[in-house]
């Protein structure tokens, strides 16, 4: 793959991501593109790459070009190219191929199914890739690409990708925001919200060997209503976190009581 030459449209957390781990593989990155000149041009330091924000700018057949800007974007960034004869992925988990379709005869999706920040480092080898392509050939096109990124391939349409992106956002972007809520509530208090890692590291343990339904512990399972009530009460000043609370409280004693 070392002859391969990628180019990467943005400059965002997946882009970053993305740019790293074809750079550390030996895979040659012809030019970052973006429209933020900014983060564009940090980038491509950190890669050795060129940038550039010329949406003019043509491409070799051989090259592969992925697209790794966010989803309300994407079509307008997209219609600015001549793509040509390239093959073309874009990196969403919830847009489905044939929207690339319309700007790009060769293309598919690489999607990373991982949260990632710019800011910090992750090794694409133990990050799970979904890959779809109009054609056979640029399915196998992007599964050596892919395989180069990861020990974790799997080929995946945009419906089972969309749901996948569904679960995920429950997995990681749910469970963030009641971290965020855990900080700032021991932060109120002054308390060290770092006590709370060992119970956060605990919980994702427990899915190693566990179903959720086995791990789900807390008043709402035994419905303990005086506890309830007890937390309902210390978020008497926050309406919209207490009815968050009462929400996910009930939800867990429901499908408590449903299994």
């Amino acid at each position: 793959m070392k002859e391969l030459s990628v180019v990467i449209i943005g400059s965002g957390n997946a882009a970053a991501f993305l740019a790293r781990n074809i750079a550390l593989r030996g895979i040659k990155i012809n030019r970052i593109i973006s429209r933020n000149e900014e983060r564009g041009k940090a980038l491509a330091a950190k890669v050795n790459a060129p940038w550039s924000n010329d949406f003019s700018c043509t491409f070799p057949d051989e090259c592969i070009i992925i697209s790794a800007v966010k989803d309300s974007a994407a079509k307008e960034v997209w219609g600015k190219f001549d793509f040509g004869n390239a093959l073309v992925l874009h990196t969403a988990g919830t847009l489905p191929l044939s929207a690339l379709a319309a700007f790009a005869q060769n293309c598919g999706v690489l999607y990373p199914l991982q949260t990632l920040s710019a800011a910090r480092e992750l090794d694409s080898r133990h990050v799970p890739f979904l890959i779809e392509a109009n054609t056979t050939e640029n399915l196998e096109r992007v599964r050596a690409l892919a395989r180069c990124l990861s020990d974790k391939v799997q080929e995946a349409d945009s419906a089972v990708r969309g749901k996948l992106h569904l679960a995920a956002v429950f997995a990681n972007n749910f469970s963030n925001l009641c971290f965020r809520i855990a900080w700032e509530l021991a932060e109120k208090e002054g308390l060290d919200p770092e006590v709370l890692l060992p119970l956060i590291e605990e919980s994702c343990a427990k899915l190693r060997t566990l179903h959720p339904a086995q791990a789900q512990t807390g008043p709402a399972v035994r419905w303990d209503e005086n506890v309830i009530a007890k937390h309902l009460e210390l978020l008497s000043g926050m309406p919209e976190t207490a009815e968050f609370y009462r929400l996910a409280s009930s939800e867990i004693h429901r499908r408590t009581i449903k299994k």
